[in-house]
Formats: structure tokens, C-alpha cells, sequence
């Protein structure tokens, strides 16, 4: 790591100098997904050396393959409105690491960031001196400042997004309340597994001895998994469609209504702004984690059943089904696998619209021609891209991933072009949709706001 020298603490300079220094696994390639590469030992110690700041805020663990970031969002909405001063640390973000860190809604300043770093960094130094360890990674720095962001604001609760896995996720050194999984898919396969079932394996790490498991409906095989792994750590386990369970109402392009109904919490008509069945599943389990904790929080399920509705109600989340403009639509949705592809495409057939064509870029470790066989017969057009992250594949192998997608698509170098070249072929009764990444979207809403379009962001 280079010194840093010549900055102001309070700079964002110093912040962004000191991070971007660090090694960064979502942008390099290379890398194995085991202890030499992951190694929770290291992230103790730089937590040891920190006052152990993981173990002083309550906190919820989400792992999962789509809809983590999601259910998270929901449970620290819910937390937040019941009156608990709530942190909440997901990955990745969109346009600035900021946006990982976030007290009662609001990211972390530049300010807060450089004086959180200024304390953090004679801990790295101390950690690569007196370990065998080696220097901490950028995952692992960031998830250490929001353990001590939240702890020094003194935060009534946490809600904790997964990164990659879970079991050697930087993330798994909290005891949590709950432990929640989200839909468990195909994804990272080259570091997780090539099955669902090996893939929950990683994911099932996340289980503490003793905590109680929440879980949004699986495979049977993930499920089977799940379940051994609750067993075997002697936690309570808690499935959607036996625990809990929602009933769904509606669904429409300007959000959903559903009712939800488990052992201590009926509530009847619950509205959501987020467009798309999977996020009825993914408040609805929300609403089970937020429960489940809210008992060892000091909150009723009276204060629960007041709060929950226009929280609810008033949560949105960039990226996710994000409308940005109409005619044409223009979208923006962070699908990633062919499991999210077809979260997606469910959700636009609640659009009216005359063609659908896309905007496409995804990372190389991903499955692009399970991603693409998704919209085949949907698509009209697709504009294949590559984002300014380094592990972005190349537009004409995406393009090769679909034989039937290459007959009416184009390979840019970069999103811009490519969003560019999507708009100026759309109708005004047509749907732009840009996926496939977090680092298009990136690119996408860079270029956006650069434009004066307000992006939510």
C-alpha cells in the first residue's frame, strides 16, 4: 500500500486515496474463493485492533444470491420507522462507496468517511506488521468502518448485506439476531460452486449456533441444505409459505399490494412502490426477520403493525425496476443472473409498451448465456456494452452468448454509446431497459446525471 502523504483528513481526496489503494476483488480477476484470498482470522484481528466494534450495535445478517440488497433496504426501513436509530451496510453501490454505508438512510459524509479512515489506518499497518495475514482488501476495510460508524453513532441496530458468499464474507463476524437468505441461485459460480446446493453451502456459513434462520422460499436442494445447517447449529428454522406467508393482490408498473399473516403479525393491504412479484417475497420476508428481532429490540408487535405500512409504502431503492423516464421508458435494473433476468422480465410485462430493447453489460464470471436466453423471444433489439470495471466482458463475446440475440444487437465499448444508440432506435412507445451489472448502472446513471436526468442518486 503506498503512503499517503499531503492530503487533508477531511478531504475527499484522502478518503478515495486510501481505499482505491487496497485490493479490490470486484474488479480484479485471478482470485480464489478460499482463506488465502477470504480470510476471516484477518478481519478479526483488524476488528481486535479496533475495539471489536462488530459486537456493539444488534445486529441482522442477509446472505443470498438476488434480493439481499432488497430485503435489507425493507428491515432497516422498518427498524428505522419503528424509531431505532439504524445503520445499514450493503454492496455494491452504484456511483460512490458512500452509498455502502448509510445511518437512518443517509450515507456516510466524505467528512465522517476520511475520520473514520484516519483511525482505521494505524490499524491496517499494525495488522500487516504483526500478522502473517497481509494487508487487509478494500471489502474488508469498508465493512470494518461501517462496524465502527455504527457503533460510534450508537446505533440501535445494524442490517448487514453479504457480499460474494457468506461463510468467508467479511461480514460473518457478527452474532445476529436473525440470519436471513433471500432466493439462493446460480451465481459466482467459478468461486461459490456450479450447483444451487453447493452455492448454499457457502451461503449457509453465515448461521450462527443458536440464532434463528429466516428464509424466502427455495429449491428443494438449497432448502435441504439450509435446514441441515440450521439443524445442525441449533437454530429455530423459519420458511416463507410455513412460518410465514404472504397473499398477493396486485401487482402493477407502479408497485404491488400484498397481505402478510405469520404467528405474532397480520397485516391486510400492504402497499409497495417496488414493481415486481419477487419484491412482494422480498418485503415479505423482511417483514418476518424485522419480527423476529424486533422481540430482543424492545419493540412491540403493536409498534411494528403501526410502522410497517408507511414504511412500506414510502421505500424506494435506485436500480432496482427504476423508472428514470417515459416515452420511451427508460429502466435501470441490476439483474445479474438468469434467476434476476427473469424477476425482471415477469415485472415489464406489467409495462405497456410496444418493443423492448436493451442495454447489456455484465461481468465476466457471469452467466451471460443463461442471462441472455431470458429475453430471446422479448427483445426487439440489444445493445451489448462493456462497463469501465476491469472484469467487464467484452460486448461481442456477450453478443456470441445468444445467437438469436446477435441477429438484432450491437457491441459497443462502452455503456454510454450503447444507451446512446438504444434511445435513438426506441419509439416513444417502446421500454429502454438497462442491466446486467451494478457497473453499468454505474455508467448508465453517470452518464444520466452528467445529462441533467435526476437518477435518485
Amino acid at each position: 500500500m503506498k503512503p499517503i502523504t499531503g492530503t487533508a483528513c477531511g478531504s475527499r481526496k484522502y478518503a478515495e486515496h486510501f481505499l482505491n489503494s487496497l485490493s479490490d476483488y470486484e474488479k480484479t480477476t485471478g482470485y480464489s474463493y478460499s482463506a488465502a484470498y477470504y480470510n476471516l482470522k484477518r478481519m478479526a484481528y483488524l476488528l481486535l485492533l479496533l475495539g471489536n466494534p462488530q459486537f456493539k450495535v444488534p445486529s441482522l445478517h442477509i446472505a443470498g444470491t438476488k434480493g439481499k440488497g432488497s430485503t435489507a433496504n425493507y428491515i432497516a426501513a422498518i427498524m428505522q420507522a419503528s424509531g431505532l436509530k439504524t445503520g445499514l451496510y450493503t454492496s455494491p453501490h452504484i456511483l460512490t462507496f458512500r452509498e455502502r454505508i448509510r445511518l437512518n438512510g443517509k450515507m456516510i459524509s466524505w467528512k465522517e468517511l476520511a475520520a473514520l479512515i484516519k483511525k482505521i489506518e494505524p490499524a491496517v499497518k499494525r495488522l500487516n506488521k504483526e500478522t502473517k495475514y497481509g494487508l487487509p482488501t478494500f471489502f474488508e476495510v469498508y465493512t470494518a468502518l461501517g462496524f465502527l460508524y455504527f457503533a460510534e453513532k450508537k446505533a440501535g441496530v445494524m442490517v448487514l448485506e453479504a457480499g460474494m458468499g457468506g461463510r468467508l464474507d467479511a461480514t460473518n463476524v457478527v452474532r445476529p439476531l436473525v440470519s436471513v437468505f433471500t432466493n439462493i441461485s446460480l451465481d459466482h459460480v467459478k468461486e461459490l460452486g456450479n450447483t444451487p446446493a453447493k452455492i448454499a453451502k457457502e451461503k449457509a456459513g453465515i448461521i450462527k449456533p443458536g440464532i434463528p434462520v429466516i428464509s424466502a422460499p427455495q429449491q428443494k436442494n438449497v432448502l435441504r441444505v439450509l435446514r441441515s445447517a440450521a439443524k445442525k447449529a441449533g437454530s429455530k428454522f423459519l420458511q416463507e409459505g410455513r412460518a410465514f406467508r404472504y397473499t398477493l393482490i396486485s401487482l402493477t408498473a407502479k408497485g404491488s399490494s400484498f397481505s402478510f399473516k405469520s404467528p405474532g403479525l397480520a397485516l391486510k393491504e400492504l402497499k409497495i412502490k417496488m414493481p415486481g412479484k419477487h419484491q412482494v417475497l422480498n418485503a415479505s420476508t423482511a417483514l418476518a426477520a424485522s419480527e423476529l428481532a424486533a422481540v430482543k429490540l424492545g419493540l412491540t408487535p403493536a409498534q411494528l403493525k403501526r410502522v410497517i405500512p408507511k414504511a412500506l409504502l414510502e421505500f424506494t431503492l435506485p436500480g432496482r425496476i427504476q423508472v428514470i423516464a417515459r416515452k420511451p421508458y427508460l429502466l435501470l435494473d441490476a439483474a445479474h443472473n438468469a434467476a434476476s433476468a427473469k424477476a425482471l422480465l415477469l415485472a415489464l410485462k406489467h409495462f405497456r409498451y410496444d418493443r423492448l430493447l436493451l442495454v447489456i453489460g455484465m461481468s465476466d464470471n457471469k452467466d451471460a448465456r443463461g442471462f441472455m436466453r431470458v429475453f430471446e423471444r422479448e427483445a426487439a433489439l440489444a445493445a451489448f456494452v462493456r462497463s469501465s470495471n476491469p472484469r467487464s466482458a467484452g460486448p461481442q463475446g456477450l453478443a456470441e452468448a445468444s445467437a438469436v440475440l446477435a441477429k438484432k444487437s450491437r457491441a459497443f465499448e462502452n455503456v454510454t454509446e450503447g444507451l446512446k444508440y438504444a434511445l435513438m432506435r426506441a419509439g416513444k412507445k417502446d421500454l429502454v431497459c438497462v442491466t446486467g451489472s451494478f457497473y453499468v448502472l454505474h455508467d448508465a446513471v453517470k452518464f444520466l446525471k452528467e445529462n441533467g436526468v435526476k437518477c435518485g442518486l
